[in-house]
């Protein structure tokens, strides 16, 4: 990496700080939590400075923070309603965040229900179905027939039927997760070279072993890789579903404040989302190295 590139990130964050601090037509009370954000991020290039993805990201998150600070704070050009000065929404993470904080227990606690059922299911339902030919030609076709309909689509139906929201929320959520991760097992299970599973039972292994200790083991690195689009899925699910009947989590959060059109506060539980999401789909990458050690 050339010196001019390397320090271009620096150099915009140095920017984004001089435009927070100097004087503006614009009264901003706290700037202090939106810097403390980027004096992290900066912090982080420090540490990985020989990363390119990590100079790339972190010059296009400054770069992003400056134009909205600029052009909100001193251009006059934006509707500060519709689009809040960033230093005051990330002053609500400094104020509000135990009711943040609430609804991202809320949301996890609906997610982790629903993806640990779902998940559990469509393993054990898929290496059968996948591993018997009769079974296989049942369930598949079925399941590409329910896979492909979004469950977002049936979700009001579905919270006005069920008896509670967080029953509701847990069977919207499963099929997000179920169906697509059935087939993706069925598939795997059904594409094993049967030589690997005869030369296992010419040691007399048996069936609940070769379940275990092949069968699962091969599908292990598609599943966790296919789990990365499901998990970010689920939770577009679940976000969706809380906007219509919940009365916590964090798609509460951003629906309860757009009812009083505080927008400010709605970017600030759309950030929370995303990077929700974002650390959610780097634990599964980091369990991935863990568990698939052999790719």
């Amino acid at each position: 990496m050339s010196r001019l590139y390397k320090a271009l990130p620096h150099l915009a964050f140095a920017a984004l700080a001089a435009s927070m601090f100097s004087p503006s037509p614009a009264a901003v009370e706290n700037p202090w939590v939106l810097f403390a954000a980027a004096a992290a991020i900066e912090a982080a290039l420090v540490v990985k400075r020989k990363s390119k993805s990590a100079h790339d990201i972190a010059l296009g998150v400054f770069v992003f923070l400056f134009l909205w600070e600029y052009l909100s704070t001193r251009t006059g050009w934006t509707n500060t309603l519709l689009v809040p000065i960033p230093e005051r929404v990330f002053a609500v993470f400094y104020t509000d965040w135990r009711k943040i904080l609430a609804g991202l227990g809320s949301s996890l606690a609906l997610l982790g229900a629903a993806f640990g059922l779902a998940l559990s299911l469509a393993v054990a339902l898929g290496m059968a179905a996948g591993w018997f030919e009769r079974a296989r030609n049942a369930v598949l076709p079925l399941a590409k027939v329910i896979s492909p309909v979004p469950p977002i689509v049936y979700t009001p139906y579905v919270v006005a039927l069920f008896p509670t929201f967080r029953s509701a929320s847990i069977f919207i959520i499963f099929n997000s997760i179920f169906w697509p991760t059935l087939i993706t097992m069925i598939i795997n299970v059904s594409t094993v070279d049967r030589r690997v599973m005869d030369s296992a039972r010419t040691l007399n292994t048996k069936s609940l072993a070769m379940f275990l200790h092949i069968l699962f083991p091969y599908c292990l690195p598609r599943l966790i890789t296919g789990m990365n689009i499901t998990l970010s899925t689920s939770f577009m699910v679940l976000t969706a579903a809380e906007l219509i009947g919940a009365t916590s989590g964090l798609g509460w959060f951003v629906r309860y404040y757009s009812d009083f059109a505080d927008y400010t506060r709605v970017a600030a539980g759309i950030i929370m989302i995303a990077l929700t999401v974002t650390l959610l789909n780097n634990l599964l990458l980091a369990l991935e190295k863990r568990l698939i050690k052999w790719q």
